[in-house]
């Protein structure tokens, strides 16, 4: 195939012996063409700019454990058309959705074959990249979580909102790790009003224990949220 319709590529691999294979395959493909191979993200950048490939075939681990995720989003931040296909040793399920998240199109492990690898180059040149079983697994437990807090924000928002301000300003000391003890000694107030206030606080979120609320309110995030509402 003429050069000029040979899908341009860069090989980014950190091991010099797997780079000199993935670049003299993939040169034997009549409709791929490797434009450069490098050792290191600061090495592909100067690359990218030279080149400016269609894909980039790149080892997450160079310089540093995510140094493949970090360049990934630099070169998907300035080079929006380049597609990125990540390769590497691991099927962690972070490394997973943050080489989705800088902007990676396909994610394949080294253990994968050849021509796997090459057919990933393909379909992200026609950007129609599939998203593998171990990526999508990963992809829909993610969702599936962000579903979850979503559902469970709302119940503690609507929860929160019938507490009176006596009562925020017992949460935010419990917040802050005050047993209620400490928390009569620091309002000024009887322990007998303070479990009072604890047991509607308890009742309004369905829950059994002070602990399990600030771990509600912490899993959540939502620290910040507390802290600001208005208190007595």
């Amino acid at each position: 195939m003429n050069d000029k319709k040979s899908i341009t590529c860069i090989v980014a691999e950190d091991f010099p012996e797997l780079n000199n294979i993935y670049q003299s395959i993939l040169n034997h493909e009549p409709d791929i063409r490797v434009v450069a191979s490098v050792t290191s993200g600061r090495e592909l950048l100067c690359a990218v700019e030279q080149y400016l490939p269609d894909v980039i075939l790149m080892d997450i681990e160079m310089e540093s454990p995510t140094a493949g995720i970090d360049y990934c989003r630099q070169i998907s931040r300035s080079y929006p058309d380049i597609r990125i296909v990540i390769l590497t040793c691991h099927e962690e399920e972070e490394r997973v959705l943050s080489a989705f998240e800088a902007g990676a199109v396909d994610y394949l492990l080294k253990t994968d074959s050849m021509s796997d690898i090459i057919i990933a180059i393909k379909k992200a040149y026609k950007h129609s990249s599939p998203i593998h079983s171990y990526a999508a697994q990963m992809l829909r437990k993610q969702m599936r979580a962000m579903g979850h807090y979503k559902e469970e924000l709302q119940k503690f928002t609507m929860a929160f909102m019938t507490l009176t301000p006596a009562e925020v300003g017992i949460l935010k000391l419990l917040l802050d790790g005050y047993k209620q003890k400490e928390i009569a000694k620091y309002k000024h107030v009887e322990l007998v009003t303070v479990k009072s206030h604890v047991t509607r606080i308890l009742k309004k979120f369905s829950l059994r224990r002070t602990s399990e609320v600030v771990e509600m309110i912490r899993s959540l995030d939502a620290q910040d949220f507390v802290r600001q509402s208005k208190s007595v």
